[in-house]
């Protein structure tokens, strides 16, 4: 048995074409996902980037829950996990993510914690992306939500009411027509 690895590599310690590599090996396994278990053909299918709000219901606070962006979310508790986003993916879609890029100059958050379908699948610890990755981390063992599953995405929070600009680095695969219709 080889272990898996669940943890982000930062973006200096990956040789040059691993990050692309790592993100179209995610695309890869999301649509064979919809070909074998959602049983729709390839050629029907698109990948996307996420939309963080419409997506994921990316909780941004106050007035900017109405904002399609990632955005700066403020904590309100300390040194614990705080939902980013939770849900019910929708059918016929698949989300998953492949990497993160946290923002230098607010960095409260420390951890991201992806819980689906009831159980804890991974958590990031972004403590080692430094500036000399434009803190940016990938992770060679993707994370899928799958169609129809309950999910819960946490951050870990060291300072309530501080920022936190999180990109989660992510595809979705659904359906041509649903989002996109090229």
């Amino acid at each position: 048995m080889t272990a898996t690895f669940s943890q982000l590599i930062p973006l200096s310690e990956l040789s040059p074409g691993q990050a692309g590599s790592i993100r179209n090996e995610l695309i890869k396994a999301m649509v064979n996902e919809a070909t074998q278990r959602g049983r729709m053909p390839e050629d029907r299918l698109i990948v996307r980037d996420i939309r963080a709000k419409e997506d994921l219901v990316i909780y941004s606070g106050g007035s900017d829950a109405d904002i399609e962006d990632w955005g700066a979310v403020t904590g309100s508790a300390t040194d614990a996990y705080e939902t980013l986003a939770t849900g019910t993916m929708g059918d016929r879609r698949w989300v998953g993510f492949y990497g993160v890029k946290a923002d230098p100059s607010a960095f409260a958050c420390t951890a991201i914690k992806f819980n689906i379908g009831g159980g804890d699948r991974a958590i990031w610890q972004l403590q080692a992306l430094s500036e000399q990755d434009s803190y940016v981390g990938f992770c060679p063992t993707p994370v899928i939500i799958t169609q129809n599953s309950i999910y819960t995405i946490s951050r870990f929070v060291r300072y309530a009411t501080s920022a936190a600009n999180l990109v989660l680095k992510g595809v979705v695969v659904e359906p041509r027509g649903l989002v996109v219709s090229p």
